[in-house]
């Protein structure tokens, strides 16, 4: 807070010309300062195009004008401004992440002064003189718009010609000394600078020094700031010449000691669990600032109460608010260098000297522990051992620069890697329940420090106590977004998606591919949909979430992601910050403490035993904790089957068997966790309870070889052997074939007017049967399905009603979920009755699993779903192959 420095608030409406490439007016609009004006022009969300602000104000010359200098403080502009007062240049300067500051003493005037800024943005395409827009620390401006303009406030302040222009300040809690480093406009006899440290209003200590020198002042037994008590310091510095105060300014900070030893983090002498979310810091209407105050402060009260301590703020400095707000409430925040796409000697060292700046001028927060300079390599070859050394040499200068915080020289995923860091993190996708069994093993190799977390060319500097942390991971749950509808039209951003995940993130026509596709009919509604996405990406959450914790070797994770941005949909919350179903229960596995539970399977039949495993994960919060011992119990749909008293701050595995209810049906098997009587952590797994018996079909079945013969029986399905049965192949068909190939034995019997099933195992199902276009076609399944997971669903009226559960595909499904879909069906050409199907993303990737259409004068039924080898391993899928039976003969 500035106390000696009149102020002249310039933020509000300003008038905006776009400016075309021959420098005429295109367009003119009136903005607000501040914000991008990007987010606020309808049509222009990734312009690169040059503007020019203008806005008039009144100024009234103080008395001590004629000593005083006069300045204009840009809080950030994105990416080169120049500066006009009333016709004549008083400043330039590039680069979106930084203040600066321009003085108009000899330019103002008393009375109305006009002020112009002409801001620019680089060419996407940079030349050998011009660095390009790839070449410029940029973050997510890539994906998400370019957010350009005045993004921060502007002021004007008189000061003192003698005044500070750029404070650092550190509190070391280990020696209890704030290290003031002020840099003064100029130097004059008789200036001093004067140091007073408070707490909670009262004084605590003060120093005064002559300029040009670091000051230290000592704080005795410093109160330490921490995530449950955040303690906060202020630090007034004045320069006093001859007893007067000239300048003054203030700063709030705290003591804390976060450090990594043996592969574990400690805050404050105590062991930490980092329960991280990544944000991508942008906010309603696409904007890089917040709203309000208010509305970021709400936004971080609310990401407590779901369970996280830690922030990671990804590749872009936020609004100042923001760490200030972390400080107050106590949240830890790691914060990273906005990355760039093309390496080039003179931009990295540009970028690494900006990363300097950023840790000057932000290292008095505490709130601050983790700095990161790249983020999955973007922005540098890995192959080239020139570039590998710079990182590497990168990495030192910037942990010599953030004196008491961890550093990560690059937050690496498959293929690339670290080199020197302090952390070992990693980021990992996987789709649940596609690929659940990957992601255990992944996550388990992990837990074992494997070597491709490092460099593979031997000049990897690991010390092997780096701190084990899963960085990113995380699952899509549509929002409900027909709020983003503004006149019927669609959010400008939709189309913005098409070019990730294979297109599955554009969201272009997204209600008429909602009607055109079916899904209607399947989910009823939008919002019916919306809200089984959401409880889908719930559960997953919860699964990666619960499996991490379970290992104790891994000290950390970020989830991807507090809200959505635009098309990336899998955020907590949406891009109006609306939170998303389900987050509560999502809070209960993400607390101090936690439980895991993991069946043996997660179907089973009707009275089965069931074995489960449970894992109590102790509370490592940077607090010192209790030996209470918890209260850990297990329940079958809501009935309690087993409870035991459990160490609750340590980790433990505890087995138990359960028996399966009587009916059939979906249920809940819930772990609880209880401390000194308070439910403190709450997992749950949805396990589908079938039929062991009865339910065959009373339409004549024919097996078409010995393996589906097999299954017919494994399924209790009386049948006849083909060939065996007079009206199998007479011409008057009758009876439902089952198939692995629509061969020519199969398309008879259909011709004839008798029905065929068939299994689809392999490309070459279909032989030459719908060889005609536009008809069905055999693939492989489209889309990401791992960072932009794919979504199956089984329409469950009608023949599929037996089958318990949501409409989407949980993991009990997940041996069922065979590599291959089909396309083609339905058409408009080609009707058929979809049984099944698969989508991504925004409703993107559409196809077939399983349809029923006619051929000549019979009924084909068509599943790729994997009934045979599912079989054995999932009870789940004999239920299914008993309904695929009845959907098929038509019962």
């Amino acid at each position: 807070m500035v106390t000696t420095r009149p102020v002249l608030d310039l933020d509000g409406t300003w008038n905006l010309e776009i400016l075309d490439r021959n420098s005429q007016v295109e367009l003119t609009a009136a903005v607000q300062v501040p914000g991008p004006w990007t987010t606020q022009v309808a049509g222009y969300g990734d312009s690169h195009a040059t503007v020019r602000y203008s806005r008039t104000f009144e100024y009234v010359l103080g008395s001590s004008h004629s000593e005083s200098v006069i300045v204009a403080v840009f809080g950030g502009v994105n990416h080169s401004a120049r500066v006009l007062l009333n016709g004549e240049i008083v400043g330039e300067h590039e680069g979106a992440w930084e203040s600066f500051e321009c003085d108009l003493t000899d330019a103002l005037v008393g009375g109305e002064n006009t002020i112009v800024v002409e801001v620019g943005y680089p060419p996407r395409y940079g030349t050998p003189k011009v660095p390009g827009f790839l070449e410029i620390p940029h973050g997510k401006q890539t994906w998400y718009g370019t957010t350009a303009g005045i993004w921060q406030s502007v002021r004007i302040e008189e000061r003192h010609p003698v005044h500070v222009t750029s404070l650092g300040l550190h509190a070391d809690a280990a020696t209890g000394l704030i290290s003031v480093e002020p840099q003064l406009s100029r130097a004059e006899e008789g200036v001093q600078v004067r140091v007073e440290v408070s707490y909670l209003g009262q004084p605590v200590a003060s120093a005064v020094a002559e300029p040009g020198a670091p000051i230290h002042v000592g704080v005795d037994q410093p109160e330490l700031w921490g995530i449950d008590q955040p303690n906060l310091y202020d630090v007034n510095v004045s320069i006093v010449r001859d007893g007067v105060i000239c300048d003054s300014v203030q700063r709030t900070t705290g003591f804390r000691a976060f450090e990594s030893r043996d592969g574990k983090f400690f805050l404050n002498g105590h062991e930490l669990e980092l329960r991280g979310v990544l944000d991508q810091d942008y906010h309603p209407g696409s904007s890089s600032i917040p709203e309000s105050t208010e509305a970021l402060e709400s936004l971080f009260r609310e990401t407590r109460a779901l369970g996280f301590n830690m922030l990671r703020v990804h590749i872009k400095r936020p609004d100042p608010r923001y760490y200030e707000l972390a400080d107050r409430l106590g949240m830890l925040v790691w914060t990273e260098l906005p990355s760039w796409l093309t390496w080039t000697p003179e931009g990295a060292e540009r970028g690494v000297a900006l990363l300097e700046r950023f840790i000057r001028e932000d290292e008095h927060h505490p709130s601050i522990v983790m700095w990161t300079l790249m983020n999955e390599s973007w922005g540098i070859d890995l192959d080239s051992s020139k570039q590998r050394e710079w990182l590497r040499h990168s990495f030192d200068r910037v942990k010599n620069a953030a004196r008491g915080s961890l550093v990560v020289d690059n937050s690496a995923c498959l293929p690339n890697y670290h080199l020197k860091t302090d952390v070992d993190d990693y980021h990992l996708y996987r789709g649940i329940p596609e690929s659940r069994r990957e992601w255990d093993r992944l996550v388990s190799e992990f837990a074992e420090r494997p070597s491709w977390t490092f460099s593979p060319h031997g000049d990897g500097e690991r010390t092997g106590h780096e701190p084990l942390v899963l960085s990113e991971f995380g699952n899509w749950g549509l929002p409900h977004v027909l709020d983003q509808f503004t006149d019927g039209s669609e959010p400008w951003w939709f189309a913005t998606g098409a070019d990730w995940a294979f297109g599955a993130a554009e969201g272009t026509n997204l209600l008429s591919r909602f009607e055109f596709s079916g899904l209607r009919e399947v989910f009823g509604s939008w919002e019916s949909l919306v809200r089984q996405l959401q409880r889908v990406q719930m559960v997953a959450n919860r699964y990666q979430t619960t499996s991490i914790r379970s290992h104790p070797e891994l000290s950390g994770y970020v989830l991807t992601q507090l809200s959505d941005v635009q098309w990336e949909a899998n955020g907590l919350f949406d891009m109006n910050r609306g939170p998303k179903q389900f987050n509560g229960e999502f809070a209960l596995v993400n607390s101090d403490y936690a439980v895991a539970v993991r069946p043996a399977s997660y179907s089973g039949f009707v009275e089965q035993d069931l074995e489960v495993s449970l894992t109590v994960v102790p509370a490592r919060n940077g607090a010192p904790q209790s030996e209470a011992l918890g209260m850990l119990s297990l329940s079958v749909d809501g009935r309690a089957v087993h409870e035991v008293p459990v160490p609750a701050q340590s980790f433990s595995t505890h087995e138990f068997t359960v028996t399966l209810p009587v009916h059939a049906g979906a249920i809940e098997l819930a772990a609880e966790l209880r401390v000194d009587g308070e439910l403190v952590s709450r997992d749950v797994s949805d396990i589908i309870v079938v039929a062991s018996a009865g339910g065959s079909i009373s339409t004549p079945v024919i097996a078409a070889n010995d393996d589906v013969a097999d299954w017919l029986n494994a399924l209790g399905q009386k049948h006849e052997r083909f060939g065996t049965q007079k009206t199998s192949c007479d011409g008057e068909g009758s009876g439902l074939l089952v198939t692995t190939l629509f061969d020519v034995e199969a398309q008879a019997h259909a011709r004839s007017g008798g029905s065929v099933l068939v299994l689809i195992e392999d490309e070459g199902a279909l032989a030459d049967g719908f060889g005609f276009l536009p008809s069905a076609r055999v693939g492989a399944r489209t889309g990401d399905g791992d960072w932009v997971p794919r979504n199956e669903w089984l329409d469950r009226s009608g023949p599929f009603a037996s089958v318990p559960g949501e409409t989407i595909l949980g993991i009990a499904f997940e041996d069922l979920l065979g590599p291959l879909v089909i396309n083609g069906l339905p058409n408009m050409m080609r009707p058929a009755l979809q049984y099944s199907g698969i989508f991504s993303g925004w409703l993107r990737g559409t196809a077939t699993t399983t349809a029923t259409v006619r051929w000549s004068e019979g009924d084909v039924t068509l599943t790729t779903f994997q009934l045979r080898q599912a079989l054995a391993q999932a009870p789940v899928a004999r239920e299914l192959g008993l309904a695929m039976l009845r959907a098929a003969a038509g019962e």
